[in-house]
Parts: structure tokens; C-alpha cells; sequence
């Protein structure tokens, strides 16, 4: 969580918008995110609603997306597919 915060502040001073992406099991296990007030939350889980219970401002909620004119990453053999997010924020 410590080096997660001095990241985002250095993004921060730099005059940047900062935010943390990670899986839900991450921000429950391994950071402290009620420390990252302040820092926009993007929580990765693949399920038909987020289940993660703390704050966040977007969701990751597929890989497997198809949006027309997208072909995909081909250079790591995912054919056709992009990731689908929904952000609770304005940008």
C-alpha cells in the first residue's frame, strides 16, 4: 500500500490524475484500500455484478468483450476480445 501511495503521489504531483487497478481479491487482501482515499479505485472482476465492497469509480467486469473496428491483442492470441469496464466518474 506504502509503494502504491508514493506512485500515485508522484503521478499526483506531476500534475496527473491518479488511480489504482487491481483485482477484487487484491484490494480485499493485500492493500489497504481504505488508504487510497483520494485515488480513483478500478476493480477488476469478472462476474455480472461487482461484489467488491469497498469505494470505487470503475469496474472491470469482462475480457471477453467485442466491439466492432476492434480486432484485439494478436500479439497474445486473444482474438477479437477487449476488456469491458464501467466508470462511475466523469472524465
Amino acid at each position: 500500500t506504502a509503494v502504491v501511495k508514493a506512485f500515485c503521489q508522484t503521478v499526483r504531483n506531476g500534475g496527473y490524475k491518479a488511480g489504482v487497478y487491481a483485482s477484487k481479491s487484491w484490494y480485499a487482501n493485500q492493500l489497504n484500500a481504505s488508504a487510497l482515499n483520494g485515488y480513483c479505485i478500478w476493480v477488476a472482476q469478472y462476474n455480472s455484478s461487482c461484489t467488491y465492497s469497498g469505494k470505487y469509480d470503475m469496474w472491470q467486469y469482462s475480457s471477453k468483450g467485442k466491439i466492432g473496428g476492434i480486432s484485439g491483442y494478436t500479439d497474445l492470441n486473444i482474438k477479437g476480445n477487449v476488456d469491458m469496464n464501467i466508470s462511475y466518474t466523469g472524465y
